[in-house]
């Protein structure tokens, strides 16, 4: 089974704060024409570790959904 990767970055929490680094960087490398398939972003989560963690675990489903929908097509292909 093939590795994925998420990155993750956290939104501003406090009111003066422009913007998150880690956030910036994520911004960086999505410009970036060489990223792997396997590597995915959710970017700007929500500084609350409930509504963080649904969000991960929605995107997690939503490609475990896509993979299975896509053996799915190859399988009927044959």
């Amino acid at each position: 089974m093939k590795k994925r990767i998420l990155l993750t970055s956290f939104d501003i929490w406090l009111k003066y704060q422009q913007s998150n680094s880690s956030d910036d960087l994520l911004l960086e490398v999505t410009k970036l024409d060489l990223i792997p398939d396997d590597l995915s972003f959710l970017r700007q989560l929500p500084v609350d570790v409930q509504l963080a963690s649904t969000q991960v675990r929605d995107l997690q489903m939503n490609q475990f959904k896509i993979q299975n929908d896509a053996r799915g097509l190859a399988c009927r292909r044959r």
